[in-house]
């Protein structure tokens, strides 16, 4: 659906820039956070739970031809990381906020939708926790996002048919590959409606099988639709991940060097007013808490170094 297709984008700008914030070296953060693109392996699955009450009808989106519209993010985010069984220091992520522009290019007759964003504006906030040094080059970083664009058609139920990324031209050299990755994990990451019709009380759950920083992880998300009305819909939605133990490959890590997932747990938990005649939700707001632990085995030595780490998000989202 469109609000996580919109979540996806503010988190791609927020990793392509390298500032994917952990209590590691800086180096092997900007390459760590190059990888954290959800590329879906297969189309997601859609299973209505409950039908909800009547009168029922059939959700779709059907935004007209030059519907534009203006959202602004805000994202903040915090990690605590041990290894070893040593806590590392924690480190607070600035709230950052990121202004992006849509428009509704075209309708096909099938109801198909073309649109395009672009990030106008990004900017991070003060924080007592950093010193200024480090605030600036993040902001510098950032700054580097504004431009970046993607365009987009999706059917009138939110499934993605194609999808297109862009880097602003201030982007590095070599983002041509990380655009080119962008736009397959694109492709197939969406959470349509269902294809059934629906009243107050509608349950529904979307089913996918990303692969996250090279994990294999399976994600669900349900969906209540609690309120509809002058064409905005309302909408609970819960959602978790959950991987199994696997071997990861990870840019960063010492020739030799295994990593290893042992655990990956994320739990969270929102809601969202969507207009369905516009290409951005009017409000979303979105609380996650993700849990993960690692084994690296360096080549030649004994033992391993296990890795944990807790991570806290909040987005919320307002859009004109």
């Amino acid at each position: 659906m469109k609000n996580l297709l919109l979540y996806s984008s503010i988190c791609c700008l927020v990793t392509a820039s390298g500032l994917t914030v952990n209590a590691e070296t800086p180096s092997l953060v900007k390459q760590q956070a190059k990888t954290q693109i959800a590329a879906a392996t297969a189309k997601p699955q859609v299973e209505l739970l409950e039908a909800g009450n009547e009168p029922r009808q059939e959700l779709r989106f059907r935004p007209q031809a030059k519907a534009k519209q203006t959202a602004t993010m805000t994202l903040q985010m915090d990690t605590d990381v041990s290894m070893a069984g040593q806590a590392m220091a924690k480190v607070d992520l600035p709230p950052i906020t990121v202004a992006m522009d849509a428009v509704v290019t075209k309708v096909d007759p099938n109801g198909n939708i073309h649109f395009k964003w672009s990030c106008s504006n990004v900017d991070v906030m003060n924080s007592a926790s950093l010193p200024p040094q480090v605030l600036e080059t993040m902001r510098s970083q950032m700054k580097k996002m504004v431009g970046t664009s993607g365009s987009f058609i999706i059917d009138n139920r939110g499934q993605i048919q194609t999808a297109k990324f862009a880097p602003s031209q201030k982007s590095a050299p070599n983002s041509k590959p990380f655009s080119e990755e962008m736009s397959t994990s694109f492709n197939q990451m969406s959470s349509p409606l269902p294809q059934e019709a629906i009243g107050i009380g509608a349950k529904w759950r979307v089913t996918t099988t990303p692969a996250l920083s090279g994990m294999n992880v399976k994600q669900t998300i349900t969906y209540e639709l609690v309120n509809l009305k002058d064409n905005i819909a309302t909408l609970n939605l819960w959602f978790e991940q959950h991987a199994n133990p696997q071997k990861l490959t990870l840019p960063g890590i010492p020739n030799g060097a295994t990593v290893t997932l042992k655990s990956l747990e994320s739990k969270g938990d929102g809601r969202l007013m969507m207009q369905l005649d516009r290409p951005f939700p009017l409000r979303a707001n979105l609380i996650a808490n993700s849990e993960n632990e690692m084994s690296i085995q360096q080549a030649g030595k004994a033992g391993e170094a296990i890795r944990n780490s807790k991570s806290r998000m909040k987005i919320n989202l307002i859009s004109k």
